[in-house]
């Protein structure tokens, strides 16, 4: 009996719809502080297709622009897509993407099974996305981390397409969970900090490896000046090893050029 509600899909569509309905209470009644939203609307209003990084920590601040900025600017060619993990927690985010106005993609490279398959699809999408000139919002060290590593995937998907990758550094006066990224909980009217810096551009010929370091520097960054803002104090916790997981843990989406020899075979 608990294995059959554990599978039925009123627990996601009802857990999703709480998740939704928290983060638009704390998008509408957080004391925000906004630094560089201009950067965003620039690329809201043109042609190209883009990227927007931020930590899976700060995914309960995500909805700001899409719930307090989106509304006032001109409607996009396309919806904003949001990548989820295909696992079933995954379902719960897709419920409250799905209430926020976001185009669910699902598929993550963190399974090595989730390659061959959705990741393949994820990476189709995506790259359509961007071709009509729409944003992937991502968790860039997620859906498992580690904790805030930039993951190989997202950047070379970028490439691909030559999309500008945004930084998105997100904070709030809160509570830091007890989970793999150190979740942020905020209460309805703490502080909350948005600072988006200038689009990084990407190209295929571009070192992989050095565009990764670079952005994970710069989110890096965005987010100390967040915190600063939304005065939250620094963690505590000790910071993960890069040898905690697996290569194939690290990547937060599907490699695209491994994707399009996939398809084409």
């Amino acid at each position: 009996m608990s294995k059959r509600r554990s599978q039925s899909p009123v627990i996601p569509w009802v857990g999703g719809t709480l998740i939704w309905a928290y983060m638009s209470l704390l998008a509408h009644t957080m004391r925000w502080k906004v630094e560089g939203v201009e950067h965003i609307r620039k690329l809201w209003d043109s042609p190209q297709g883009w990227v927007a990084a931020t930590w899976h920590s700060r995914i309960l601040l995500m909805p700001y622009i899409q719930i307090i900025q989106r509304p006032k600017w001109p409607k996009p060619p396309h919806p904003a897509a949001l990548m989820v993990s295909p696992s079933k927690d995954g379902e719960f985010t897709k419920r409250a993407g799905t209430w926020l106005g976001l185009f669910i993609i699902r598929g993550s490279s963190s399974g090595r099974s989730d390659k061959g398959k959705r990741g393949v699809s994820a990476a189709r999408e995506s790259m359509e996305v961007m071709k009509k000139g729409g944003c992937i919002v991502m968790t860039i060290d997620g859906p498992k981390g580690p904790r805030e590593v930039v993951g190989i995937g997202t950047i070379k998907l970028a490439q691909q397409m030559g999309a500008p990758i945004v930084i998105y550094g997100l904070s709030a006066n809160a509570k830091r969970m007890d989970t793999w990224d150190r979740l942020l909980w905020p209460k309805p009217f703490a502080r909350g900090a948005v600072v988006i810096l200038e689009p990084i551009p990407t190209s295929k010929s571009m070192d992989s490896e050095d565009l990764r370091l670079r952005v994970e520097m710069a989110l890096k960054e965005a987010t100390a000046r967040a915190d600063a803002l939304a005065g939250l104090a620094p963690d505590t916790a000790p910071a993960p090893s890069p040898k905690a997981a697996p290569p194939a843990e690290v990547e937060s989406t599907p490699e695209p050029e491994a994707a399009l020899e996939q398809r084409g075979t």
